[in-house]
């Protein structure tokens, strides 16, 4: 037996162990995807590949009869390929997607370790909807070593705050990269995000902020946004956003999605508009579509096609078009 077979089967049965034995007011759940993507570029040829196939762990205990505690840890893997099995290559490393702990309540929600930033997920995320393509959109801080906190929501509206620190390092005297425990290319320090959000039946309105104040060594510029939702009926939903990037980029952003019951249809427009003080000032549009198609509850594949980037970068404007799989259990 294959010693990846092996090591899975006692994972699962420690898990089912877990589970087991766990007190009625704990819970632990295993849950992963695979996906594959074929996709074409006029820049960049074909290429059959993962997608960020998962695999993790999560689950929740009582704390008391108001408050629980949760974990989650979720690492991604190359499921493509067998490269670096038993050689040098790193190909096949699993890596950190998500990894955090927290407790929740009716004061709301409190986590601390890796997941997607609050901006990302307030303001970016509707319009930067694919499966595979990427629209883009400004910089915010990396994720990872953060404390957020998220309100209950009160007549619609709620609060996200969120600190990054990077710790301080005290081996050079100054802000830089000399602590091994230090991101290339950060440097030390705090960096704060906030979110402001309000929703009703028809809508959603977010306002967020992203210091970045830990990011780009020699001279970190913020960023801030807008996003609104529109959902005229159940199967429909329209978004606008804004954001800017401080003495950087601006970026519009246009979105629809529209589920047609076996899966959705989606598009979404992004005008970069770069700003005079850049070397590379070249403004340009972006937009991509896609559709989706679930084959059962668990099974669903895709295709998506769009135009990106500036005639002024290595890459140059191009177009990519991609099918793809995605297995979810």
């Amino acid at each position: 037996m294959k010693k990846s077979i092996v090591a899975l089967a006692v994972s699962s049965a420690a898990l089912a162990s877990v589970s087991a034995y766990a007190a009625e007011d704990t819970s632990v759940d295993f849950y992963g995807n695979i996906q594959y993507a074929y996709s074409s570029d006029t820049s960049a040829g074909t290429n059959f590949q993962d997608n960020g196939s998962t695999l993790g762990v999560k689950g929740e205990s009582k704390v008391t009869d108001d408050i629980t505690a949760f974990f989650k840890y979720e690492l991604e893997f190359k499921a493509d390929q067998q490269d670096g099995r038993g050689g040098d290559s790193s190909y096949n490393e699993s890596k950190l997607d998500q990894a955090y702990v927290g407790v929740k309540g009716g004061f709301g929600k409190v986590t601390v370790g890796t997941h997607d930033t609050i901006y990302n997920n307030a303001i970016q995320d509707a319009v930067d909807q694919f499966e595979y393509l990427g629209m883009s959109s400004a910089k915010g801080s990396s994720q990872g070593d953060t404390i957020t906190y998220f309100s209950p929501s009160m007549s619609g509206f709620e609060v996200q705050v969120a600190l990054q620190t990077k710790g301080t390092d005290t081996t050079s005297g100054d802000d830089s990269t000399d602590n091994p425990n230090q991101e290339a290319g950060y440097i030390s320090g705090n960096a704060g995000m906030a979110v402001l959000k309000y929703s009703n039946d028809l809508m959603s309105v977010a306002v967020g902020y992203d210091s970045r104040e830990n990011t780009d060594k020699d001279d970190p510029k913020s960023t801030s946004g807008i996003a609104v939702t529109v959902t005229p009926m159940d199967n429909l939903s329209v978004t606008a956003k804004y954001e800017t990037q401080e003495d950087t980029k601006d970026f519009l952003g246009l979105a629809a999605r529209y589920g047609y019951g076996m899966g959705d249809v989606y598009g979404s427009y992004t005008n970069v508009n770069v700003d005079s003080s850049q070397t590379d000032n070249d403004s340009y549009n972006e937009y991509a579509v896609g559709v989706t198609y679930s084959v059962n509850s668990s099974m669903y594949t895709y295709f998506e096609i769009g135009n990106f980037g500036s005639a002024k970068e290595d890459v140059g404007s191009h177009t990519t078009s991609v099918v793809g799989v995605t297995y979810v259990f």
